[in-house]
């Protein structure tokens, strides 16, 4: 998994004093998440999609963005009220706009994929995914 419950504290202290003692599967959506994010801004567009193996994805690379997925997709909305300041609702937004800078930063940064099995990441297995502009 790229993020456990423990990690879900580094970012909420108190994210289990709200009633919930385990958030393994909103942690599992968010995972899945971040991996069709993977495939679909990368993978599929560049590599043979019968051959994607998320295993060779380097899980810590993906923890900060599947934890901030998990937070304002699956877990403060379950938390939330909905209802006129509701402080999960602001939190949600928060964690949401952090999703979307941390992955767009690993795209930028490049996507470890241990193509060899290894378990050694080369130069050579780090894919950038950056945007050309062209200028007038």
């Amino acid at each position: 998994m790229f993020a456990t419950n423990d990690d879900l504290t580094v970012y909420i202290q108190d994210i289990f004093d709200h009633g919930v003692s385990d958030w393994s599967d909103e942690l599992a959506l968010a995972e899945t998440d971040v991996t069709n994010q993977i495939r679909i801004r990368y993978w599929d567009k560049f590599e043979d999609k019968a051959q994607f193996d998320k295993t060779k994805l380097v899980e810590t690379q993906w923890k900060p963005a599947t934890v901030y997925r998990a937070l304002s997709a699956y877990i403060l909305p379950k938390l939330s009220t909905f209802r006129l300041d509701d402080t999960f609702m602001e939190q949600t937004a928060f964690y949401k706009t952090q999703y979307a800078e941390e992955i767009n930063t690993q795209f930028q940064l490049g996507i470890e994929y241990d193509s060899d099995g290894d378990g050694a990441i080369t130069a050579a297995e780090i894919t950038t995914m950056t945007q050309t502009r062209l200028y007038r």
